[in-house]
Protein backbone atom coordinates (compact mmCIF):
# COMPACT_ATOMS: atom_id res chain seq x y z
CA UNK A 1 0.00 0.00 0.00
CA UNK A 2 2.73 2.19 0.63
CA UNK A 3 4.20 2.02 -2.73
CA UNK A 4 0.91 3.09 -4.17
CA UNK A 5 0.57 6.28 -1.90
CA UNK A 6 3.89 7.58 -3.31
CA UNK A 7 2.87 6.77 -7.00
CA UNK A 8 -0.13 8.74 -6.01
CA UNK A 9 1.33 11.72 -4.63
CA UNK A 10 0.71 11.03 -1.03
CA UNK A 11 3.23 11.99 1.51
CA UNK A 12 3.67 9.37 3.91
CA UNK A 13 3.26 11.31 7.50
CA UNK A 14 6.07 11.97 9.71
CA UNK A 15 6.32 9.70 12.98
CA UNK A 16 4.45 12.00 16.27
CA UNK A 17 7.62 11.11 18.08
CA UNK A 18 9.28 14.01 15.79
CA UNK A 19 6.75 16.34 16.12
CA UNK A 20 6.04 16.61 19.70
CA UNK A 21 10.15 16.72 20.20
CA UNK A 22 9.90 19.45 17.37
CA UNK A 23 7.23 21.36 19.76
CA UNK A 24 9.14 20.37 23.08
CA UNK A 25 12.74 22.71 21.48
CA UNK A 26 10.55 25.21 20.10
CA UNK A 27 8.95 25.86 23.10
CA UNK A 28 12.16 25.56 25.01
CA UNK A 29 13.96 28.22 22.70
CA UNK A 30 10.46 30.91 23.38
CA UNK A 31 10.99 30.62 26.84
CA UNK A 32 14.52 31.30 26.91
CA UNK A 33 14.09 34.23 24.75
CA UNK A 34 11.22 35.30 27.11
CA UNK A 35 13.74 34.72 30.21
CA UNK A 36 16.64 36.88 27.97
CA UNK A 37 13.91 39.90 27.31
CA UNK A 38 13.22 39.56 30.65
CA UNK A 39 16.82 39.71 32.52
CA UNK A 40 18.11 43.18 29.86
CA UNK A 41 14.89 44.51 31.50
CA UNK A 42 15.77 44.26 34.41
CA UNK A 43 19.02 45.40 33.95
CA UNK A 44 18.23 48.35 32.49
CA UNK A 45 16.07 49.42 34.72
CA UNK A 46 18.73 48.66 37.35
CA UNK A 47 21.13 51.11 35.84
CA UNK A 48 18.86 53.97 35.02
CA UNK A 49 18.26 53.60 39.02
CA UNK A 50 22.22 53.98 39.53
CA UNK A 51 22.45 57.01 37.17
CA UNK A 52 23.22 59.86 38.97
CA UNK A 53 21.05 62.59 40.08
CA UNK A 54 20.86 65.97 37.64
CA UNK A 55 23.42 68.01 38.74
CA UNK A 56 21.37 70.97 40.12
CA UNK A 57 20.23 68.59 42.52
CA UNK A 58 22.94 66.72 43.51
CA UNK A 59 25.17 70.31 44.48
CA UNK A 60 22.34 71.46 46.51
CA UNK A 61 23.17 69.01 49.36
CA UNK A 62 27.01 68.63 49.56
CA UNK A 63 27.99 70.99 52.37
CA UNK A 64 29.35 74.13 52.90
CA UNK A 65 32.62 76.24 52.31
CA UNK A 66 34.64 76.70 55.84
CA UNK A 67 34.28 80.09 55.30
CA UNK A 68 30.84 80.06 55.29
CA UNK A 69 30.78 78.12 58.41
CA UNK A 70 32.64 80.52 60.28
CA UNK A 71 30.67 83.18 59.23
CA UNK A 72 27.37 81.64 60.73
CA UNK A 73 26.49 83.47 64.21
CA UNK A 74 28.04 81.48 67.72
CA UNK A 75 26.91 81.95 70.66
CA UNK A 76 27.83 81.16 74.74
CA UNK A 77 24.76 79.93 76.54
CA UNK A 78 24.34 81.75 80.05
CA UNK A 79 22.55 79.80 82.81
CA UNK A 80 19.66 82.52 82.46
CA UNK A 81 19.00 81.83 78.82
CA UNK A 82 19.16 77.50 79.04
CA UNK A 83 16.00 77.38 79.30
CA UNK A 84 15.19 79.16 76.45
CA UNK A 85 17.16 76.23 74.09
CA UNK A 86 15.93 72.83 74.32
CA UNK A 87 18.45 70.42 72.95
CA UNK A 88 21.15 69.59 69.89
CA UNK A 89 19.43 67.61 67.67
CA UNK A 90 22.07 66.03 66.64
CA UNK A 91 24.20 64.47 70.14
CA UNK A 92 20.28 64.56 71.50
CA UNK A 93 22.06 66.45 74.53
CA UNK A 94 20.80 69.31 76.51
CA UNK A 95 22.11 73.02 75.53
CA UNK A 96 23.16 73.92 79.75
CA UNK A 97 24.88 77.19 80.59
CA UNK A 98 28.88 77.51 79.27
CA UNK A 99 27.81 75.34 75.97
CA UNK A 100 28.83 77.45 72.83
CA UNK A 101 26.16 76.52 70.10
CA UNK A 102 25.33 78.65 67.08
CA UNK A 103 22.25 79.34 65.12
CA UNK A 104 21.43 78.74 61.48
CA UNK A 105 20.51 81.80 60.19
CA UNK A 106 16.81 80.93 57.82
CA UNK A 107 15.54 79.00 60.94
CA UNK A 108 17.25 80.03 64.33
CA UNK A 109 17.85 76.15 65.42
CA UNK A 110 20.48 76.42 67.74
CA UNK A 111 22.94 73.24 67.67
CA UNK A 112 26.69 72.85 69.63
CA UNK A 113 29.50 74.09 67.54
CA UNK A 114 31.33 70.95 66.98
CA UNK A 115 28.08 69.09 65.93
CA UNK A 116 26.83 71.00 63.63
CA UNK A 117 30.18 71.85 62.15
CA UNK A 118 30.52 68.23 61.84
CA UNK A 119 27.35 68.16 60.01
CA UNK A 120 27.59 70.97 57.79
CA UNK A 121 30.95 69.48 56.44
CA UNK A 122 29.14 67.09 54.30
CA UNK A 123 25.36 68.84 54.31
CA UNK A 124 24.06 72.09 53.67
CA UNK A 125 20.82 71.93 55.76
CA UNK A 126 19.37 72.10 58.96
CA UNK A 127 19.42 68.78 60.86
CA UNK A 128 15.83 69.64 62.57
CA UNK A 129 14.06 71.10 59.74
CA UNK A 130 16.24 70.10 56.59
CA UNK A 131 15.95 73.73 55.20
CA UNK A 132 18.68 74.20 52.89
CA UNK A 133 21.05 77.06 54.20
CA UNK A 134 21.33 79.61 51.62
CA UNK A 135 24.85 81.42 51.58
CA UNK A 136 24.65 84.74 48.93
CA UNK A 137 26.70 87.99 48.75
CA UNK A 138 25.40 91.22 47.89
CA UNK A 139 27.22 92.46 44.84
CA UNK A 140 27.62 95.40 45.57
CA UNK A 141 29.62 95.20 48.78
CA UNK A 142 30.32 91.77 48.52
CA UNK A 143 28.56 91.42 51.80
CA UNK A 144 26.22 88.52 52.90
CA UNK A 145 22.83 88.83 52.46
CA UNK A 146 21.21 86.99 54.97
CA UNK A 147 19.67 88.95 57.56
CA UNK A 148 21.40 89.28 61.15
CA UNK A 149 19.79 87.42 63.71
CA UNK A 150 18.71 88.40 66.94
CA UNK A 151 20.28 87.28 69.97
CA UNK A 152 17.51 87.90 72.25
CA UNK A 153 16.40 84.65 73.86
CA UNK A 154 12.72 86.07 73.76
CA UNK A 155 12.95 86.49 69.95
CA UNK A 156 13.99 82.33 69.34
CA UNK A 157 11.24 80.24 67.66
CA UNK A 158 12.23 76.47 67.83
Amino acid sequence: MSFHRRFLGERASPSPAIDSDLLVILAALLCGLICVLGLVAVARCACLRRAPAPAAAAGANKGIKKKALRSLPKLTITPESASTYSDCAICLTDLIGGDEIRLLPQCAHAFHVSCIDKWLESHSSCPSCRQILVFSRCRKCGGSTTPPLSHDPNTFLP
